[in-house]
C-alpha cells in the first residue's frame, strides 16, 4: 500500500444465509439451503447437493463440508428420504436418515437406489427454484450412501449435472453399465480413506477406472484417514469446487 492510502480492513462476507424446505417422502424429511454468502452480481450461482452417509442428517453433513464451499455458490442439505431410530447403550435415541434400503436383497436394493434417485431429482429441481441457482451448473456431492446415489444418479442422468463427487463410495458398475457412456466428458473427483473399515481403497480405483475408460474426466485422491471426511478432503473439494466454477 502507498504512503497516504487509507488503510481499510479486509471485508470479509457475510455468513451465508441457510433456510429449510420441507420434502415429503416415505415420511416428512427436509432439506438444508445454503444462498451463497458472496454472490456474482446478475449471475445465477453454481448449486452443490450434497448427500450424507447412513444414519446422518443434512445438518451433520453441512458442518462437516461448511469449509469446502465456495462463497459464490449455493449448496442444498437434504436429510435423506428414509428415517429410523438409532439406539446405543447408555445414550439417547436419535433419529437417522437414509436414502434407500438395505436388506441384502440386490433387486430390492436396486429398486430403493432407483426410488431415491427419482425424489432426489425432484429435490434438486425444488432447490434449484428456491435458491435461483443456475440447473445447468448442478453438482452433486456424496458420503458413503449418499456416494452410492449419487454415482447412480449422475451416470444415469449425466445431462443434469455438471459434474459429481463421490467420497468413501462405489459405483455399482453391475447396474449402471449401459448408462457409463453417457459420462464422457464429465469433471468427477472421487475421495477415499486409504484406511477405510468399511469400503476399501480399491473400490475408489475400480470405480475410476470405469468412469475413464468410459470417457469422464476423473480425479482420485486418497488420503490416511478412515470412513470420513477429514480436513485435507476438504480443502482438496473446495479447490475442485472452485476450479470448476471460479468465482
Amino acid at each position: 500500500m502507498a504512503d497516504g492510502d487509507d488503510a481499510r480492513p479486509e471485508r470479509r462476507p457475510e455468513p451465508s444465509a441457510e433456510r429449510r424446505i420441507a420434502f415429503p417422502f416415505t415420511s416428512a424429511a427436509s432439506c438444508l439451503l445454503v444462498e451463497p454468502s458472496a454472490p456474482t452480481p446478475d449471475t445465477r450461482p453454481p448449486l452443490m447437493v450434497s448427500l450424507h452417509g447412513q444414519s446422518q442428517t443434512g445438518a451433520r453433513q453441512r458442518r462437516w463440508l461448511a469449509r469446502a464451499l465456495p462463497p459464490h455458490w449455493a449448496a442444498a442439505f437434504p436429510d435423506g428420504f428414509h428415517k429410523h431410530e438409532i439406539r446405543k447403550p447408555g445414550g439417547p435415541m436419535r433419529v437417522g436418515h437414509a436414502w434407500y434400503m438395505f436388506t441384502g436383497d440386490q433387486e430390492a436394493f436396486r429398486e430403493s437406489l432407483l426410488e431415491g434417485e427419482s425424489a432426489l431429482w425432484e429435490l434438486v429441481d425444488r432447490a434449484v427454484e428456491a435458491l435461483g441457482a443456475d440447473p445447468a451448473r448442478v453438482y452433486l456431492c456424496g458420503f458413503s450412501q449418499g456416494a452410492y446415489l449419487t454415482h447412480c444418479a449422475a451416470v444415469r442422468s449425466p445431462h443434469r449435472v455438471a459434474g459429481w463427487v463421490a467420497q468413501s463410495g462405489r459405483l455399482k458398475t453391475n447396474f449402471l453399465a449401459e448408462q457409463l457412456p453417457g459420462v464422457s466428458g464429465k469433471p468427477v473427483l472421487i475421495q477415499h480413506g486409504e484406511n477405510d473399515p468399511h469400503l476399501p481403497a480399491d473400490a475408489a480405483e475400480t470405480s475410476a477406472a470405469a468412469l475413464r475408460e468410459h470417457g469422464a474426466d476423473v480425479t482420485l485422491r486418497t488420503y490416511d484417514a478412515g470412513h470420513e471426511i477429514n480436513a485435507p478432503m476438504v480443502d482438496d473439494l473446495r479447490a475442485w469446487l472452485e476450479a470448476r466454477e471460479p468465482a
